[in-house]
């Protein structure tokens, strides 16, 4: 029996981290200083460690809990198994979809790569199908400024912004800035883009994203504000698939959507672009099997952050080489992370993206001395999170 039959799962522990922040987290839905996420480390019986990582706190309850128990004995390459137990397959329109299972699910999957890398001697990229491109590709992305912490007024928005995407690009390389609107005044807003959009080299690909915060006439209202701005493209400026369909056909602006679901996007032909999760998408396998069948549909994909700690963002990085079908530089925020919990300098985006190094695995350790101190900071606040903090 070779090591990778062999080995089988020992133990389970998953532990919630609460992590401040780099600066605030400001869009239209509310402002954040901090996020939560779950921490998940599978040990072998031979001592190995498999590290995984999902959105929140809720998916520790089910790994400590029903479904962590059922993990000890799994053989490290039977990810299938977890499939069935979490039903990731089953599909249903109505009150039984539990999305912290499929949360729970990715990170299962994550430290199971993990540990399959580790007794193969294989980066998990090489388990995906092997590099496709030199680098994952990622973008600079930013949050809207926060007024009450940045001593601005709105007035000054624009300027701030876009002296921040000039800043950004320069230091990461990116071929690509988005950022957030939806926070300020339409006019504000307007402005913002007309800034940001003037501070920037022509060759950089410029991006905006509205949350589904505005209405269609509001919509309307801003994209004939920038009307003789290039502007590569809006995510989702309304909640409406079908008047961000509207929009392009009035104005001829890219669309893109976080809608992940094949059979919804087939009748709306004008938004071209889904940006996608592995978290949310069946893990990396899963998010590979998707990213497939939007190309097949004709349509562009690439990956949201959101707000990821150092084994997430390892995983979309070892994602981003190995995905033949990322269209275009993913979003990256794992420089707004105050410490991304893992040993060694964090995988900041340089010259346009991210290099892996050649380690077993997912290629990142845990900093377990900061692992104790967030954990504490989730005991004494909670779950953080950038929806309502104001």
């Amino acid at each position: 029996m070779n090591q990778v039959q062999a080995a089988r799962i020992a133990s389970v522990r998953a532990t919630p981290v609460s992590v401040p922040t780099r600066r605030a987290c400001a869009w239209s839905l509310g402002v954040g200083f901090g996020f939560t996420r779950t921490i998940l480390e599978l040990v072998t019986d031979d001592g190995l460690v498999g590290l995984g990582e999902c959105e929140g706190s809720a998916a520790s309850r089910l790994l400590n809990g029903s479904l962590g128990r059922k993990l000890p004995g799994l053989a490290v390459h039977d990810v299938a198994q977890v499939a069935r137990w979490c039903r990731i397959q089953f599909r249903d329109y109505g009150s039984l979809a539990d999305p912290v299972t499929v949360l729970a699910f990715a990170a299962i999957e994550m430290a199971l790569l993990d540990l399959l890398g580790k007794t193969t001697g294989q980066p998990v990229s090489h388990l995906l199908g092997g590099p496709v491109r030199p680098r994952a590709e990622f973008g600079a992305y930013g949050y809207t400024l926060h007024l009450e912490t940045s001593g601005l007024c709105e007035n000054e928005v624009p300027a701030a912004l876009a002296q921040f995407a000039r800043e950004s690009v320069a230091r990461t390389g990116a071929a690509v800035f988005e950022f957030k609107v939806g926070r300020y005044s339409i006019p504000t807003d307007i402005e913002t883009v007309r800034a940001v959009r003037h501070s920037l080299d022509d060759g950089i690909v410029l991006g905006i994203d509205a949350n589904q915060s505005l209405d269609l006439d509001r919509a309307r209202q801003l994209l004939r504000g920038i009307h003789d701005v290039r502007l590569d493209w809006f995510e989702e400026p309304v909640a409406s698939l079908g008047d961000m369909a509207r929009l392009h056909r009035e104005f001829g602006v890219p669309i893109s959507t976080h809608c992940m679901e094949p059979d919804t996007l087939k009748f709306y032909p004008e938004v071209e672009g889904t940006v996608g999760d592995l978290h949310l998408q069946g893990g990396l396998r899963g998010a590979m099997h998707a990213a497939a069948g939007y190309r097949a549909l004709g349509r562009q994909f690439w990956q949201r952050s959101s707000l990821e700690l150092g084994i997430s963002w390892a995983a979309m990085v070892h994602f981003g080489i190995s995905c033949p079908d990322v269209s275009r530089p993913s979003q990256a925020l794992i420089d707004y992370v105050e410490d991304d919990l893992t040993t060694g300098p964090s995988w900041l985006v340089t010259e346009g993206g991210v290099v892996p190094p050649n380690r077993p695995g997912l290629g990142v350790e845990l900093d377990r001395e900061a692992v104790g101190r967030y954990a504490e900071l989730y005991q004494a606040r909670g779950e953080l999170t950038y929806f309502d903090q104001d």
